[in-house]
């Protein structure tokens, strides 16, 4: 594995196998769903796509074929298709904002960098290969905004990924990009929920802010509504329903849902 280390003292002694060993270097135990994520080293049980083949579409048409058989036949292909991708934007941009924000660690993860790894049984995603360790920063983050530090993820992978699942799927892109919103969301206030506030409000313009520094308009902008919760928290409803309720057996998500049909059946 290559990339050079800024920072010495981040890593464990012995070689990291994922995101997990990582984090568990610098903040110990306090992610430990962050290990599916990235990996380093492929785990057993797997099968890898490189996420740039997905761009075409009788690659991706497998895919979601192999995972449409564990439902009933005649179970919207829309709402499968988004559900398939709810698991691949939440490793993919959860990871990225964890492994910046608190580790200043720049990955590999633009689209023609990454590989999906699958599971052989179902054809889900269960996180993603990387090349490398990436680069580290200094703790300050080296001035690099949050814009440029998740430019490779938002930018160069969920922007051409997007808009090639959506004309494959005929799913909205709205969809997809609220997906990713609602997760890089809920990092980035988790993080500050744990103890790190200067942190969520460094990260918070990558939703809230209607363009980038460079005048990019942002896909994530405006796909969530903000509400405040009974404890003083905020809770982030999508605008655009992800459909995971019309897939048998599955439900909807509970009260970040716009529509009654997802707010009920968990």
């Amino acid at each position: 594995m290559q990339g050079p280390l800024a920072v010495k003292g981040e890593l464990p002694a012995s070689e990291p196998k994922d995101l997990g060993s990582l984090l568990r270097a610098v903040v110990g135990e306090r992610y430990v769903y962050a290990s599916g994520y990235f990996h380093f080293i492929q785990p057993a049980n797997t099968e890898s796509i490189a996420c740039a083949d997905l761009l075409d579409e009788g690659r991706f048409n497998a895919v979601i074929d192999r995972y449409a058989a564990r439902f009933p036949e005649g179970t919207d292909r829309r709402a499968l298709v988004s559900l398939w991708s709810l698991y691949y934007v939440s490793a993919l941009g959860m990871g990225a904002a964890i492994a910046w924000l608190e580790l200043r660690r720049s990955l590999p993860l633009a689209l023609d960098e990454l590989t999906v790894l699958i599971d052989p049984s179902t054809a889900a995603p269960k996180g993603f290969l990387l090349a490398d360790i990436g680069t580290i920063s200094d703790r300050s983050g080296n001035g690099i905004r949050i814009h440029d530090a998740l430019s490779p993820v938002i930018r160069d992978h969920l922007e051409p990924w997007i808009h090639a699942v959506a004309a494959h799927s005929g799913l909205g892109k709205k969809v997809l990009w609220t997906s990713a919103a609602g997760y890089i969301d809920w990092m980035i206030r988790e993080i500050g929920r744990l103890g790190n506030k200067a942190l969520e409000i460094e990260a918070l313009p990558l939703i809230e802010d209607a363009s980038w520094p460079d005048g990019w308009r942002n896909p994530l902008y405006r796909t969530l509504r903000f509400e405040p919760g009974p404890d003083g928290s905020v809770i982030s409803q999508r605008r655009v329903c992800c459909l995971r309720y019309a897939v048998p057996g599955v439900g909807g998500c509970g009260q970040v849902c716009p529509v009654a049909e997802g707010r009920c059946g968990l």
